[in-house]
Parts: C-alpha cells; structure tokens; sequence
C-alpha cells in the first residue's frame, strides 16, 4: 500500500473521529458516564481532579469505534492478524470499560483492583501469544534496534508477547492522567509504527492500522487537548496500548516500544520505583508522587506547558526510533 493511500486511511479516520466527536460526548453526557474523583490516592491533586469535575469519560470507545471500522473497510482484517488486532483491542478495552463503570458507580471512585486487572490483561496476552506462535507464521522474532539482527525468542515468545501487550496496555493508562498527553503520544507511536511497517518491514496490514489508529487518536485530540471536553477513560486507554503492542510484534519492533514509548515507559516506571520504595524503604518516596507527570505538576510546571513538554520529548524518541530500525 503506498503512502498517499496510508493518508487517505489516516484522514478519513482523523476526519470521522472530528464529526461524530460532539455527538458521541453529548451521548456520554446523556449516560452520565463523567469523570470521577478519587480523594484517597493524593489529597494535594484533590483540586486539580475538581477542575475536571463534570466531564465525560469513556471517549476511548469513540477512538477504537473509528479506528476499527475505518481499518476494516480499508482492508485491516482481511488477514488473520488484523482480527487479532481487533481481538486484543477489544478484549482489554473491554477490561477497562468494566473498571470505568465500576469507578463511575463505587465509593470513591474504586475501579477493578490492580493485580486482577493485570492477570486478566496478561492472560488476553498469553491467548494472542498463542495463536501467534505458528514458527512457520515467522513471528517469533524481535528485531534488535540499531544492529538490525533477529532475535529468536523461542519458548519464550508466549510470555514475551504477555508481558508486551499487558505492559503496553497499562503503560498507556497510567499515562493518561493530563489532557491530551497520553493521545498525543499515542498517535505519535502509530505513526512511527506505521511508517516503520510501510518501509523498514513490508508490512501493509500494521500500515493500515496503524494510519487508521493515528488518524482517529488525531481526531480524539481536538476534543481531549486542554481543557478536555471528554477523556479516554480506561477502556481507550487499554484498549489502544493493547492495540499498540500487537502492532509491534506483528512488525518484529516490540524493542522499538521502548524508544518511540519511552514517555510510557518512563510513566510506569516511576510508578513501580515509587510503590517499591514506599514498601521497602519504610514509606519513603523518590517522587512527590507517581506517575511522572503528576510529580513535575506538584513541582509547578503548569499542566499545558508540561504537556507539549511531553509532546516534544515523545518527537524525539519518534525520530530516534525511525534511525533505530533504518537497517532492518
């Protein structure tokens, strides 16, 4: 598929999520499907989250609604592996619209309990790994960044493949706590991806996918940039991770995530480093508090300017990225 049929793709997604946009949040208002605020995690982000009081959540099934359908016309399941797509997609958000249902209807805001909503997430990944690990099929291989050498991962293919997707999903949603920033970087990922399966892998199904899920996270942002008139909630935010995972090992880029998801990963790191040193290092923090960008909000960098910020490092690792597989 060439690249001015790849901007088609992406343009029409773009351009559905912008028309259906208004109508889906006055639907999410009708549902009273808004945001709520939980007051035991932070106290001190307790007047931040008040500002956001009132908007809608669960835009995320605007997001993955266009992308999917866009992609499916244009050809995104005519192979097994776009179903897969749909399926983890599908299958996580799902998880996340339960906890986002959950959260809309439970004291303080309680949603599904970490550790299960991790399982659950893992075991999606473990199905994909599965169905993925036909060696004939070739997928079982990661392509080392920079060097351009094929890394067979043998046996460990199926956990490998758990790890990415269940890792990608939550990476995302944990970054996802400021307008526009967990988007933004999003449709910066699927645009890499897609350029990288358009020329350093010949893979036209992830091109497709990947044109169609840029396009509609682009599309998102008009309405999720700040100040946000709707959020992705947990069901976008998983089920675009999930998506953006899957992607990356069809292409055999899954240690490309690292660099083009570098503001994810930083995201999910700072979290697991703040809740390991509060358990073993008697309740001592290294951040004012986790993830990432909430610690620099709380250190007075005001949340657009933090944002574009975000923005501009996640351009970077985009571009370093594409040098990084320019051998494969």
């Amino acid at each position: 598929m060439s690249l001015e049929r790849l901007s088609v793709v992406f343009l029409i997604s773009a351009l559905g999520c912008l028309l259906v946009g208004r109508l889906a949040i006055r639907g999410l208002l009708a549902m009273r499907w808004v945001q709520p605020i939980r007051y035991e995690d932070c106290p001190s982000l307790v007047p931040y989250q008040q500002t956001k009081q009132g908007t809608p959540t669960m835009g995320g099934l605007l997001v993955l609604g266009i992308a999917i359908v866009v992609a499916m016309v244009c050809g995104g399941v005519a192979h097994p592996e776009g179903r897969l797509v749909v399926a983890a997609a599908v299958s996580v958000g799902f998880l996340g619209f339960i906890d986002d249902l959950l959260k809309l209807n439970s004291p303080n805001a309680r949603g599904l309990r970490y550790m299960p909503k991790l399982l659950a997430a893992l075991g999606i990944g473990a199905i994909i790994g599965w169905l993925l690990a036909d060696p004939a099929a070739g997928y079982r291989q990661a392509v080392v960044p920079w060097f351009g050498a094929r890394m067979e991962l043998g046996w460990l293919w199926i956990p490998y493949v758990s790890v990415v997707i269940a890792g990608c999903a939550h990476a995302v949603n944990l970054t996802d706590g400021m307008d526009g920033l967990a988007v933004g970087c999003l449709a910066l990922a699927f645009g890499v991806l897609g350029l990288l399966a358009l020329t350093a892998f010949d893979n036209r199904l992830v091109a497709i996918w990947c044109a169609s899920l840029a396009g509609s996270t682009v599309g998102f942002l008009w309405f999720n940039a700040s100040p946000a008139s709707v959020f992705l909630g947990d069901v976008g935010a998983l089920g675009l991770g999930a998506a953006l995972g899957v992607l990356a090992l069809l292409t055999h880029a899954t240690l490309g995530l690292v660099i083009v998801g570098g503001i994810f990963v930083a995201e999910a790191v700072s979290v697991i480093l703040q809740v390991a040193s509060y358990r073993w290092r008697n309740q001592r923090r290294i951040f004012r508090v986790a993830p990432l960008h909430h610690h620099f909000q709380l250190g007075g960098v005001a949340e657009h300017k933090l944002v574009v910020r975000f923005w501009i490092v996640g351009l970077l690792l985009a571009a370093l990225t594409l040098t990084a597989f320019a051998s494969s």
